[in-house]
């Protein structure tokens, strides 16, 4: 069965390297899947969840936090901020995060300096309870 290369990392530790099958990846302007043979390209991520099909076995989903992403000759390189697994996520401290989040960004208008960002941390901590789901 044809294959791609992947790594990923962040800018303190290595997520993933070897052989895979398949990923989905949020890129900043919707979400893709690459397969072997897929066009090169480089795009902007978004915060989301990657799906990773490695090559025999079982497939896994992390939460990425923004980052590059590139496909060349069927390999992948991925750079992230960050990359939250499902075993690094605490349910309830997920929940108060949210919670915190929606407030701040109620009281905040579009355009505020720190809207983006909350909205952001928002997106983060919803996907992270997406995936711990």
């Amino acid at each position: 069965m044809p294959e791609l290369d992947c790594s990923i990392v962040t800018p303190s530790k290595k997520i993933f390297e070897g052989k895979v099958e398949y990923i989905s990846a949020p890129g900043k302007v919707g979400e893709f899947g690459v397969l072997p043979g897929h066009e090169s390209f480089v795009t902007v991520l978004d915060v989301g969840i990657v799906e990773i099909q490695p090559t025999g076995k079982e497939k896994f989903k992390v939460v990425i936090v923004g980052g590059y992403f590139e496909v060349s000759e069927d390999k992948i390189f991925v750079i992230a901020d960050d990359v939250i697994s499902k075993d690094e996520i605490d349910i309830d401290k997920t929940k108060e995060e949210i919670q915190k989040y929606k407030s701040e960004l109620s009281s905040l208008n579009v355009g505020d300096a720190n809207y983006e960002l909350i909205q952001r941390k928002l997106k983060k901590y919803e996907k992270m309870l997406e995936l711990a789901s």
